[in-house]
């Protein structure tokens, strides 16, 4: 099973093509990279993927599902997780307290779900 799948992505910027034609598809156990210089839309397809940008066309499959129209926080709930390339440390904070602050979106989003569970 493909963990994600992306098909014919396109997104325009004003009168730029950033992103066309992007497909491929992560099977579920493997580390897959995407390469290319700078400009080339990495970074866009990522922010297409989690939901940060709103494809001009296209699909987004999370475990089978289309997740086109799904806000970042629902993705993030379903699994989906990033990390921004401007990485800001806490300098108050010590390493492990920096990757821990990642995991609180998640636990919250977590605890918020097993109380609505209960009710």
């Amino acid at each position: 099973m493909d963990i994600l799948r992306a098909e014919n992505l396109c997104i325009s910027f004003g009168g730029l093509a950033a992103v066309k034609n992007v497909s491929f598809t992560i099977p579920q156990n493997k580390i897959i990279s995407l390469i290319g210089p700078n400009g080339a839309g990495k970074t866009t397809i990522f922010n297409i993927i989690t939901g940060f940008y709103q494809a001009d066309s296209g699909t987004v499959e999370l475990c089978g599902e289309v997740i086109n129209h799904i806000s970042p926080e629902r993705r993030i709930a379903l699994g989906m997780a990033r990390t921004f390339q401007n990485v800001r440390l806490f300098r108050q904070m010590t390493v492990l307290e920096n990757v821990l602050v990642a995991s609180l979106g998640r636990h919250k989003m977590a605890k918020a779900r097993e109380t609505a569970e209960a009710v």
